[in-house]
Order: C-alpha cells, then structure tokens, then sequence
C-alpha cells in the first residue's frame, strides 16, 4: 500500500478518486472538509494540507502589480487569487515554486507521518516540486484530469455558488488558462519524476476502467462501488483553444484513454 498525492485541476474529479482511495483505508487526515452540493460524498481533503499548500502559494503571484490591478478592479485576479482561492491560481509554467521557510517544512513532516497516507489537493500541481524532497521515494502521484471545456464550465459553475469565491474575477477563458496553466506547470517541473506518476482520466474513474491498474501502481485493492453514477452533470458545448486541447491530448496519452470515445 503505497502513500500518495492526488492532484488534478479542482473540478476534474480528484474527489471521486480520492473517495475511493478513502474508503481502501488510506489516512486521509483529520475532519475532513464537509460535503456540500458541488461534492455531495465529500471532498476527501484536511484542511492542514490545504493551508500548508495556500502557504507555499501565497508569494506567487502576489506582485505589487497584481495587487495594483486587483485594488483597480475591485476583486482579485487568478493571477493573485485571495486566501483560500489558491486553488484557481494561474501561475505561469516559467515559474519555479520554491520555499525557504522552515517551519512549513516541519509542517510538511507532520502530515506525513501518518503512513499509509493519500492527500489530496488541487494546488498539488504547482507545490509538489517542495514536498517531493520530504516524501520516501516510494511515494507516488496520481494526476487526474477531464476535458479543459467541462472542466471550466464546472469551475464556474463553482464559483458562481460559492461565497469564499465572490470576490475572484474568474470568466470560461480565465478558468481554461487555470486549466492549462496547472497541468503544463505540473509536467514541467516534475518530468524527472514522471515514473511515479499514474494519469487517469476522469472517465475511467467514473466507469471502472482504472480500478485494476490502479490497484497494482498502489498495491492495494480498490473497488469503484463508491462511484455515484448520477453526479456526472456537468456538460459544455465550448471548444478549448489550440494549446488546451494539444495539452489534453497529450494527458490522455499518458493515461492511456483513447480520447475518441
């Protein structure tokens, strides 16, 4: 049973996975956030993980400039999201994510110590790069993802509901370039670890397709019975622009999911 990470863009299915993963017997952390209509099973994440990574996020983006905007614009930008919303940062992939602060790494130790442990969190994408020297190499990442559109239209949909999220000027191009930004950023700078990496595609949650190759890459058997088949309700008749849809297909080789069917 092997500890591991879940990261994915927020809004493309990392909590399906992640309610499996739960319910195989991984720690994952203490009072976990609660469920609400957008994850009606829960959402499989500690609050501790979430701050810890909100941390590591909050020098980005954070530039006089950003912060000048979002006083002209009166909400905050998914260049300089607010507490909380680091989530739906875009951070561009020339960007390095580092941290010097020693007492978040003490803190990275603390929640590690509990194996086997799987955490789960979108920001994962961007922050992994400093948790990956505290992790025993055994450690392994799962990084799932669906469609750019159906995701974005999700993101919204999400913002929209949400009042933590009010105050961030989001729109469908913004939550695509969360999108495309979050996965190029994860492949860029963890392509020396990409062996320990299983890409799955939302779908083959959703219809079972994974649960066996999963179950090898983590030595642990999974069963899909916590799939809900009514909660795949998101639909979208966009088309994402050339880079989006280059990038997806390029996920879906690496999941092996034929992105025809």
């Amino acid at each position: 049973m092997k500890n591991c990470l879940i990261m994915g863009s927020g809004r493309s299915g990392t909590s399906m996975l992640s309610g499996i993963l739960h319910a195989s017997g991984y720690f994952m952390g203490e009072k976990l956030h609660l469920p609400r209509e957008s994850n009606p099973k829960g959402f499989f994440e500690w609050w501790k993980i979430n701050l810890i990574n909100e941390e590591i996020l909050a020098p980005f983006g954070s530039t006089a400039y950003s912060r000048l905007i979002n006083k002209l614009r009166g909400m905050n930008s998914v260049r300089s999201p607010g507490n909380k919303q680091r989530w739906l940062l875009s951070l561009p992939e020339s960007v390095r994510v580092r941290n010097e602060s020693q007492a978040l790494m003490e803190n990275i130790r603390s929640v590690i110590a509990n194996p086997p442990f799987c955490f789960k969190d979108p920001r994962f994408c961007y922050t992994l790069p400093v948790w990956r020297p505290l992790l025993d190499p055994e450690t392994v990442f799962i990084c799932v993802f669906r469609e750019p559109h159906i995701t974005a239209e999700s993101i919204l949909r999400e913002c929209r509901a949400r009042d933590y999220l009010q105050s961030l000027h989001i729109t469908r191009d913004l939550a695509l370039q969360v999108w495309y930004r979050m996965y190029s950023h994860l492949l860029a700078w963890n392509a020396d670890v990409m062996h320990r990496f299983f890409f799955v595609h939302y779908d083959q949650v959703y219809d079972g397709s994974a649960m066996e190759p999963l179950s090898q890459f983590l030595d642990v058997k999974l069963n899909s019975g916590f799939v809900d088949q009514s909660l795949k309700r998101t639909v979208s008749s966009h088309v994402p622009p050339r880079k989006a849809s280059a990038l997806y297909r390029r996920l879906c080789e690496l999941a092996n999911y034929p992105q025809a069917q």
